[in-house]
């Protein structure tokens, strides 16, 4: 029996992106069973970004993919994979903080965004699992650590 091939992802990543956080996606992508396809870009469709990272794929099978593959380490590997590609390097020059940028998961399917953030808790991933992005379509979710749930914003 032949096994069925990796998801592919097309990763766009900004300019200021550094190289191990490029890296360290990439490479967690891979061992999760994508094949990443990267770029860098000035601008997104027209407009100046306001992300460190999108990442592009079938998200539902990438989520059940990465849930059947780990099963209980599913949530970990996850949340190690995308939040490490947002740590900051410990080279950053000096000068005033800047504020951190979102990582963005988008499904080519329907266009539903899920925006990562570098700190977000375990609950925030097991709860990405569960997801339904068809029923979201086009629409933009973030997590409300106040409420401890994803919400269309």
């Amino acid at each position: 029996m032949s096994t069925p091939p990796p998801l592919a992802a097309r990763v766009y990543f900004a300019a200021e992106t550094g190289e191990e956080q490029r890296r360290a996606l990439t490479d967690g992508l891979a061992g999760l069973g994508v094949a990443p396809y990267s770029a860098t870009l000035g601008a997104f469709r027209g407009e100046a970004l306001t992300w460190l990272v999108l990442v592009v794929l079938p998200l539902s099978g990438f989520l059940q993919n990465v849930g059947q593959l780990l099963a209980q380490d599913a949530c970990t590997a996850l949340k190690r994979v995308l939040g490490g590609a947002l740590r900051r390097s410990p080279a950053e020059p000096p000068g005033p903080p800047v504020p951190p940028q979102p990582l963005l998961l988008e499904d080519e399917r329907s266009g539903a965004r899920v925006v990562i953030e570098a700190d977000l808790p375990a609950a925030a991933y097991e709860q990405l699992f569960t997801l339904d992005l068809a029923a979201r379509a086009g629409r933009t979710l973030s997590y409300d650590r106040t409420r401890n749930r994803w919400i269309q914003g």
